[in-house]
């Protein structure tokens, strides 16, 4: 039995992301999709930090099913009770 499925590298463009593997495995994912993500979980963990002086770039980290995925906005998000959420000072991530 097999469990791989096509092309390993356009399954996250598939979701409108990107791999990095120098640091480890990591998705970089559409706003919308890291939202669709944390949907899915039970009693998810976001890690959210900052950058910018003029203009805010806020950036949130979340595991998933092994994988950890990234995406960044202009807004801060505002979660709901059920998600625990860190923030940190910096994220040591090229997203």
């Amino acid at each position: 039995m097999s469990y791989y499925s096509g092309d390993a590298i356009a399954q996250p463009t598939a979701i409108g992301g990107r791999i990095f593997t120098h640091r480890g495995t990591g998705v970089c994912v559409k706003l919308e999709d890291f939202l669709n993500i944390l949907s899915k979980m039970e009693a998810p963990l976001v890690i959210v930090t900052s950058e910018g002086f003029f203009t805010k770039i806020y950036k949130y980290v979340t595991a998933y099913k092994g994988f950890v995925f990234f995406t960044e906005s202009l807004d801060k998000l505002e979660f709901g009770n059920n998600i625990e959420v860190i923030y940190a000072q910096s994220l040591g991530t090229d997203i």
